[in-house]
């Protein structure tokens, strides 16, 4: 499961992996990325529905125009009030569901290879390492030591 949120940080192997690890081992193998991804897809798939697309067989292309359609239109701004970490990888490119992304690529007319995922990438490593300092048996300074070290914070 790291491998997927290795894409999407574009974090550096095997460190990610290692780290990833360290923090899953701290709390009790609980499974927060996989729980994490698991939100990630179930997300993706009911905006992409909201959308009029299907998860199923939509393109990185045509996702990535319905958001941007999308961020024009201001009444749509309510379906992404609880997606700002939300980020997917499809058709080998990450597609950020980040507001602000939306909007900074619809702004600036960017075209799909050329999208920015920033604020989106910066949103889920902080849900990441925020789920992982909630757990109840992780060591907050273990935990933020390791999610510095591995490049999440």
């Amino acid at each position: 499961m790291s491998s997927f949120l290795q894409t999407i940080f574009n974090a550096q192997e095997p460190m990610f992996s290692t780290g990833l690890a360290k923090l899953e081992k701290a709390t009790g193998n609980s499974g927060i990325d996989v729980r994490l991804i698991a939100d990630l897809i179930e997300k993706t798939h009911h905006i992409m529905r909201k959308l009029g697309l299907d998860p199923r067989d939509t393109t990185g292309r045509e996702l990535y125009f319905a958001l941007i359609s999308a961020a024009k239109h201001v009444e749509l701004e309510t379906l992404f009030s609880d997606a700002d970490y939300v980020m997917c990888f499809i058709d080998g490119k990450v597609i950020s569901f980040n507001l602000i992304d939306m909007i900074e690529n619809s702004h600036h007319e960017l075209s799909y290879d050329d999208q920015i995922i920033c604020h989106g990438q910066r949103s889920l490593r902080g849900e990441l390492v925020g789920r992982y300092l909630d757990h109840e048996r992780t060591n907050n300074p273990t935990t933020i030591e390791t999610a510095r070290h591995i490049g999440l914070l």
